[in-house]
């Protein structure tokens, strides 16, 4: 089977939220409304990976931010003149797509759009337990005590909130 990774579009919104809907806990689910606005922003940033007669099976958006710039949870994606790295905001695969390293692809095509917009690091928010798994992706954990920053984390209910970054390795 093989696998095709493309920008996101407003059509593909109904299988996204539904992987979302499969993946994640209740309170970290963010709805149709907003997943639309923050597509309609950063549209250049989203990335799906889908089979060949066309099943959603996995997606990633992220956006360009600044460093140690968090994002509560249910947020708009910000737009940043100053950015400074890229922000990997949700990552899922579906249950169809389990097993097919699906998530190292979409990492890698983010990597390298983040390289060629001249950035060398991509953080995330890493929730559901998932550290040991960015951990092994090259993330490491970034430790806030300042309140904006604890507060963005606590957003993430019930979660244990991390914030992580990657550095790039430079070409």
């Amino acid at each position: 089977m093989s696998i095709h990774i493309r920008l996101i579009n407003e059509a593909d919104l109904d299988a996204i939220v539904a992987i979302q809907d499969s993946c994640y806990a209740a309170e970290l689910f963010e709805d149709a409304g907003l997943i639309r606005k923050r597509l309609a922003s950063q549209p250049q940033s989203c990335w799906l990976a889908e089979n060949n007669t066309g099943e959603v099976l996995a997606y990633l958006f992220s956006y360009p931010s600044r460093n140690n710039q968090i994002a509560p949870l249910g947020s708009d994606f910000g737009c940043y003149a100053d950015a400074e790295l890229l922000y990997l905001h949700d990552m899922a695969v579906s249950f169809n797509g389990r097993g097919m390293r699906l998530a190292p692809q979409l990492l890698a095509h983010a990597e390298q759009y983040a390289a060629d917009l001249g950035f060398n690091t991509l953080a995330l928010v890493a929730v559901q337990g998932s550290v040991p798994y960015w951990q092994k992706q090259g993330f490491e954990t970034v430790t806030f005590t300042g309140v904006t920053a604890v507060q963005a984390l606590a957003s993430y209910t019930g979660q244990n909130a991390v914030y992580m970054q990657k550095k790039l390795l430079q070409a």
